[in-house]
C-alpha cells in the first residue's frame, strides 16, 4: 500500500512536470556599433573650426589645450547605450607625457557647418558638463584592446569632450586615427 501510494505521487509529479509549458527563448540579435563623427579645438586658436585629426593635448600648466569631441546618432528607442574605446592589435596611437584623458558630457549638441562637417571652435562649443570618465588610451600587440568609458541612457544625440586630465600640470598627447574599425564607438541594444 505504502509503495502504491509513493508509485502514484511519483506518476502524478511526473505528469505535472510534463504538463509544464517550455518557455518560449527569444533570439537575441547581436549589439549594434555607432562611429562617431568627431570635430577638434584649439585654445591657441579660438574661432578656428574644422580642424584635421583627432588629437587631446595640453602643454604644462594646462596651457595650449587641445580638446576633442564625438558624437554619437543614436537610433530612438535604443538602450544600454556603452561609450567605448577599441583598437586593434599593434594599432598606432601617439601619445606622450601625461596620457590621461578625461571624458565630459556637454550642454548641448555640436551642430553642423559645412556639409557633413561637425562645425565647433574653442570660442564656440558646447560647455562640458559633467565628467564621466577617464581613460588612457592603449593597443596591446596580443589582440583588440576594448575600455569601457562608461554606460548611460540612449539619446539620439550623444555627444562628449576628451580633455587632459587636470589632475597632472605636466604636458602631454594623444594621438589616433578615428574610424570605423578603430577608436571610440557607442554599444547598445545589447
Amino acid at each position: 500500500m505504502y509503495f502504491q501510494q509513493i508509485s502514484i505521487l511519483l506518476l502524478a509529479g511526473i505528469s505535472t512536470i510534463a504538463a509544464t509549458p517550455t518557455p518560449t527563448v527569444q533570439k537575441r540579435w547581436p549589439c549594434q556599433v555607432a562611429i562617431p563623427e568627431y570635430a577638434r579645438v584649439e585654445e591657441a586658436r579660438p574661432v578656428e573650426s574644422y580642424l584635421p585629426g583627432f588629437l587631446i593635448a595640453q602643454d604644462s600648466h594646462h596651457t595650449n589645450r587641445k580638446d576633442a569631441f564625438v558624437q554619437f546618432d543614436i537610433p530612438a528607442g535604443s538602450y544600454g547605450c556603452q561609450l567605448e574605446a577599441s583598437f586593434p592589435a599593434s594599432y598606432p596611437i601617439t601619445s606622450s607625457g601625461n596620457t590621461q584623458v578625461y571624458v565630459y558630457s556637454t550642454d548641448k549638441a555640436l551642430t553642423y557647418g559645412k556639409p557633413n562637417q561637425l562645425d565647433a571652435s574653442w570660442a564656440y562649443c558646447p560647455a562640458p558638463v559633467s565628467h564621466v570618465g577617464t581613460i588612457s588610451f592603449k593597443s596591446e600587440t596580443w589582440g583588440v584592446t576594448r575600455s569601457v568609458i562608461n554606460s548611460f541612457q540612449c539619446k539620439e544625440k550623444m555627444t562628449y569632450r576628451f580633455k587632459m586630465s587636470t589632475d597632472s600640470e605636466a604636458a602631454g598627447s594623444v594621438q589616433f586615427e578615428q574610424n570605423s574599425g578603430a577608436g571610440l564607438r557607442m554599444v547598445y541594444n545589447c
